[in-house]
């Protein structure tokens, strides 16, 4: 035999034919990369729209306080290598309340910008206390002064451009009312939006009893923090789809289709810091133990495509396998440049996915594009084999392996028990269909039939 013909022979083996599928399989990787790039760009759009409607709406909210404020100033001394300089600072005291309850009323309603779906929200929040009169030990240092004559009550908010109506400040059950002003008051530094209250030097240390009702509208979630020695709120709303999110969940829950009711308990010992405390200090409450819920949307179908396209390389790569078996069986060649029209169309079926979602949900669109893809490559490779039975055979294995991706998605809990016993089921399937196969001579259109092994 010639080194030409064993070149030859070499080309023309399945076990070459295997690597180059092998070869085409990763090459599709680079449109797979395009695809997911495709998906985090339509993903970047609905963050835009939601961005879009919180600006003409309310943005997302978090509602923190009340709190009173007090200015406080000291001395302190800086070296200036052989010269000690005494300067003044001026900084913030917060005096939180002994007592917290808040109950909120939310009406939801979903805003359309474009093709997404935003979900806003209307929101009548009441909040009622009480201030004890203020413990000082955290400020009893030499030369430190308390301004009890700039204290101010203050709430603030992510977006005060959300307050809906004129809020009024009722002190010791109806003995005095303030109006709120905007700003929180003596301690704006102009990055932090909220409303505040002056207060006189007599309210802020002798305590007092506080109410007040705010309306509010907001998008996407809204949040509490534990200002108080012990915080109670509730949340009625009638969203059927809460995600319940932040540093507590609640204590008690109802879900169903007419909305939810939520409550939650924070004691002072699980909030972690005390009742005076400095302004810096009581940023980390205001950033890390916020607790609430999200306006969540069960149609989350941009997450589900990219799930979806982090198993693509494991489903084109089975897809291709079978069609690799069927070539064998059918003792017909396939060139590779038509394996790579079929790897093609998988690819296309993630575009054709996102497509149809974005305008008839994720389920039907999921049915689409897989009925589309798999009645393609099975007609496609059919008339390659010129077998109409291999169309069915090959348009089953398609539709069995969507269906397969599918269940995956919607069953993430048991996504890697449901993907190990496939693996395992496929290469036994492997293992049986190619147990006759000579890898290292002959060409496939040589290679037996499957139905017509020999029997010993």
């Amino acid at each position: 035999m010639s080194f030409t013909n064993t070149i030859s022979r070499l080309l023309n083996s399945p076990a070459f034919k295997f690597v180059l599928v092998i070869i085409l399989i990763l090459a599709l990787t680079i449109p797979l990369l395009f695809a997911y790039l495709l998906v985090a760009e339509r993903q970047s759009y609905a963050r835009q729209a939601r961005a879009e409607v919180g600006q003409m709406w309310g943005r997302e909210q978090t509602i923190r306080g009340p709190y009173i404020v007090v200015p406080l100033t000291y001395e302190k001394e800086f070296r200036n290598r052989d010269v000690v300089e005494r300067r003044k600072i001026r900084e913030f005291a917060v005096f939180l309340p002994e007592e917290l309850n808040i109950r909120s009323d939310v009406e939801g309603e979903v805003r359309r910008r474009g093709i997404f779906n935003v979900p806003v929200y209307r929101s009548v929040t009441r909040f009622e206390g009480r201030f004890e009169k203020p413990v000082l030990r955290s400020f009893q240092q030499p030369d430190l002064t308390l301004e009890w004559a700039e204290a101010a009550l203050v709430v603030t908010l992510n977006d005060v451009r959300g307050i809906k109506k004129t809020a009024e400040l009722i002190l010791d059950n109806g003995a005095g009312r303030e109006k709120f002003r905007a700003g929180v008051g003596v301690a704006s530094n102009g990055r932090v939006p909220g409303i505040h209250v002056p207060l006189t030097g007599e309210q802020a240390q002798s305590g007092f009893a506080f109410a007040f009702d705010l309306s509010l509208n907001g998008s996407s979630h809204i949040r509490y923090i534990p200002g108080g020695g012990e915080t109670s709120v509730a949340i009625k709303s009638d969203w059927p789809h809460p995600s319940f999110a932040g540093a507590y969940l609640p204590e008690n829950r109802k879900i169903s289709d007419a909305g939810f009711a939520a409550d939650w308990k924070v004691p002072r010992l699980a909030r972690g810091i005390g009742q005076s405390i400095r302004l810096k200090q009581f940023r980390h409450l205001m950033t890390s133990k916020s607790f609430g819920v999200d306006f969540y949307q069960p149609v989350r179908f941009y997450s589900l495509a990219e799930r979806a396209l982090k198993y693509a390389m494991g489903f084109i790569g089975i897809i291709f396998l079978a069609v690799f078996i069927m070539e064998i069986q059918s003792r017909k060649r396939v060139h590779w440049i038509q394996y790579l029209f079929v790897g093609l169309a998988l690819v296309i079926f993630y575009l054709v996915l996102i497509g149809t979602a974005e305008h008839i949900g994720f389920d039907l669109g999921y049915l689409f594009a897989a009925l589309a893809t798999s009645i393609l490559v099975g007609t496609y490779f059919a008339a390659v084999v010129r077998s109409h039975r291999r169309r069915l055979y090959l348009g089953s294995v398609i539709a069995v392996i969507y269906g397969l991706l599918y269940l995956l998605l919607r069953v993430e809990d048991y996504a890697m028990l449901i993907g190990s016993i496939s693996v395992f089921a496929l290469l036994a399937v492997v293992m049986f269909a190619t147990r006759d196969v000579d890898w290292s001579r002959g060409s496939i259109s040589e290679q037996s039939d499957f139905d017509e092994r020999p029997t010993t």
